[in-house]
C-alpha cells in the first residue's frame, strides 16, 4: 500500500526493526496513563484513531460494541488520540463513550514517535521484541483483520 514503511518479512530483529514504545498521555477524563509495552504478553495492536473522521466513525463504533468484532483472542488493544494540545478531551470522551474493554490515551507523542501521518491508522506491535510487525491504514475492519492474519500465520 502507498504511503506505508516496509516491515521486515519473518522474524524481526529489534535491532534494525521499526522499533516500538511505550505510550505516555493522558485519558480522555485527564488521568496521566502510561502504556508499558512491557505489562504485554501478547500481540499489541495500536489503534490510532481521531475524532473529526469519517473512516474512523467504524472503528470507534465497533470498539464500544465488539458483540461484531472478530478480533483475535490473543490480542491486546489500545486506542490512541492525538492528544490534549491538539484535540478536545470532550470530543474524545464523547466518541469513546462505551469503548469500556480497551484504553483510550491521547497523546501527541505517541503519534511522533510511531511517525503516524494519517488516520484511522493501525500499528501491530511485538511487545516481547519492541518492534512493530506491522501497519496498515484502515479503510475497513477487513483491512486490520488482514493485517494481522497476515502477521499470525
Amino acid at each position: 500500500m502507498a504511503g506505508l514503511r516496509p516491515i521486515p518479512a519473518g522474524p524481526v530483529d529489534p535491532h534494525n526493526g521499526l522499533p516500538a514504545h511505550d505510550i505516555d498521555g493522558v485519558t480522555p477524563q485527564g488521568r496521566t496513563i502510561k502504556i508499558r509495552l512491557d505489562s504485554f504478553d501478547q500481540l499489541l495492536l495500536l489503534a490510532f484513531l481521531h475524532t473529526e473522521c469519517d473512516g474512523c466513525d467504524e472503528f470507534w463504533r465497533g470498539f464500544a460494541d465488539d458483540s461484531g468484532l472478530v478480533m483475535p483472542d490473543a490480542l491486546s488493544v489500545v486506542i490512541v488520540t492525538k492528544g490534549p494540545e491538539s484535540v478536545d478531551a470532550s470530543a474524545v470522551v464523547g466518541i469513546a463513550a462505551g469503548v469500556d474493554r480497551y484504553p483510550v490515551v491521547m497523546s501527541d507523542a505517541a503519534w511522533a514517535n510511531y511517525r503516524v501521518l494519517g488516520y484511522p491508522f493501525f500499528i501491530l506491535v511485538d511487545p516481547s521484541l519492541r518492534a512493530i510487525v506491522g501497519e496498515t491504514v484502515g479503510f475497513g475492519w477487513s483491512d486490520v483483520t488482514s493485517m494481522i492474519r497476515s502477521i499470525r500465520d
